[in-house]
């Protein structure tokens, strides 16, 4: 049987991630774009079910510049703040990000890895969405989710400033710098933070390395338990690689 979807103001909505014209609510939550050699796929997703759509990638009546301005117009009117662009390989990736990254401004766009097939991208990416749904969040000013006994940070300023990278997520609720070895060997290319685990509190271990100084660092996170920590490990992964290039 056909059910109707309404807003919560009552209006009626043609799909679960569509944006209300009459209060202005937005249902969606994220949306994906996935870019192989023949076709541009599209999945919006809503607070339980997805809007989907694909386009061919060549079509002797739309150019490519074409082609993503019509997706950019359609995704565009969800009002979805997040998208994420994976493809079959780098060069389709980077042809998504630079043709929609004109027609989405302010959207967020990030870009995912490599997957064989669009069904594996979206699946993985409607997990990481609904899961970021249910984890809680913090607006706490970064510099302030800095806690601990330890007040030496190693590595000076690139050091601080790896661990504010991290305070800047809104799943983290503190920072803990810990203690201090000297005898690991030294690396070298400069001061590195590297995330190693999540444990069975959903809280994540951090090694921050400046040579042959090693310091660990504990991030508290919201998240409940380990399944749900290594969901929040990766989304970190992403803002240290951000800093770190």
């Amino acid at each position: 049987m056909f059910q109707r979807l309404t807003c919560e103001c009552g209006a009626e909505l043609i799909s679960d991630a569509a944006y209300c014209l009459n209060c202005g609510r937005k249902h969606a939550i994220g949306c994906g774009v996935y870019v192989s050699e023949r076709r541009v796929y599209v999945r919006i997703f809503g607070k339980k079910g997805y809007d989907g759509f694909s386009l061919k990638r060549y079509d002797e009546d739309v150019s490519i510049r074409n082609l993503y301005e019509i997706l950019g117009e359609r995704i565009y009117f969800s009002r979805v703040e997040e998208v994420v662009i994976s493809g079959e390989n780098r060069e389709l990736i980077e042809e998504g990000v630079e043709n929609l990254k004109n027609s989405l401004y302010p959207f967020e766009i990030s870009v995912s890895d490599v997957f064989e097939t669009h069904e594996e991208f979206f699946d993985k990416l409607e997990r990481v969405l609904r899961l970021k749904r249910e984890l809680k969040t913090v607006d706490t000013p970064p510099e302030d989710k800095i806690h601990g006994s330890h007040s030496t940070i190693i590595g000076g300023r690139e050091g601080y400033n790896l661990i504010i990278s991290l305070a800047k997520s809104p799943y983290v609720k503190k920072v803990v710098p810990g203690v201090i070895e000297g005898n690991a060997t030294s690396i070298g290319g400069g001061v590195k933070l590297k995330l190693t685990r999540s444990d069975e509190k959903g809280n994540v271990r951090a090694l921050l390395i400046d040579g042959s100084s090693v310091q660990q660092v504990h991030v508290i996170t919201t998240a409940s338990n380990r399944e749900k920590g290594e969901e929040v490990l990766k989304l970190l992964r992403g803002y240290v690689r951000d800093i770190q290039g």
